[in-house]
């Protein structure tokens, strides 16, 4: 004889809740839930995949978590080597950054520099790359030693405008010319650009110039509070 027991109650009577949907089960997710909750249960929740790649895989890239896809439908890398005192919090923060919308990122290792291979003058050497660097130092092929550079991932502020859509106003990249004759741009420093001027910073200066941007923040929120009448 078929059951026509309903799949949402159990056998006893007693209902059983569906599980939501992906999307659904995200927007009510609070930070605490997504900082404490079983990583197997997060996983399971927002339909993400764990895949162990091989040893060296993302390390070669400077890289500990690696994330594609968005909620219901994700995958998170990670090497089969990560140890597992270090495992949960890269994921964490990797399901931390998941959204609807088909996204990427990479979690780069914040240890110091590593080798890397490069070409310089057509010839293959190794060079200290720090963790930071996304260029890829072989198919740059620099001619001599000193035009060689490292540079991390660029942030822009971008400006919205009426009538148009909005546009970067300003750039901001750490880099580092560590085997240049400048000696002040040898060390890992902050440039910011508005695609004219340049002006490289020390943390030092980098930090104030973002103090600097902050009151800037607060200036043009006034400003748009007062445009609307407030």
């Amino acid at each position: 004889m078929q059951s026509t027991v309903p799949a949402t109650f159990k056998t006893s009577g007693a209902p059983v809740t569906p599980p939501a949907p992906p999307v659904d089960a995200w927007r009510s997710m609070t930070i605490g839930t997504m900082a404490t909750a079983p990583i197997h249960e997060l996983l399971t929740t927002l339909g993400v995949r764990l895949v162990e790649v091989d040893p060296g895989e993302l390390a070669a890239d400077g890289i500990v978590g690696y994330f594609s896809g968005r909620v219901g439908d994700a995958e998170i890398q990670i090497e089969r080597s990560l140890p597992q005192a270090d495992r949960e919090s890269v994921v964490r923060d990797l399901l931390a950054r998941i959204r609807p919308e088909e996204q990427t990122y990479t979690k780069r290792s914040l240890t110091g520099p590593r080798l890397r291979p490069a070409m310089v003058g057509g010839k293959p050497v190794h060079i200290e790359c720090p963790s930071w660097c996304y260029l890829d130092h072989v198919a740059e092929n620099e001619g001599f030693l000193v035009d060689v550079y490292h540079c991390g991932d660029t942030v822009s502020l971008m400006a919205p405008r009426m009538g148009g859509a909005a546009q970067p106003v300003l750039h901001a990249r750490l880099n580092a010319d560590s085997f240049g004759t400048d000696v002040a741009h040898q060390a890992p420093h902050v440039i910011v650009d508005d695609e004219t001027e340049f002006a490289h910073m020390t943390p030092e200066q980098a930090r104030e110039f973002a103090s600097n941007l902050e009151a800037f923040a607060a200036q043009v929120r006034a400003m748009a509070e007062q445009a609307a009448g407030r």
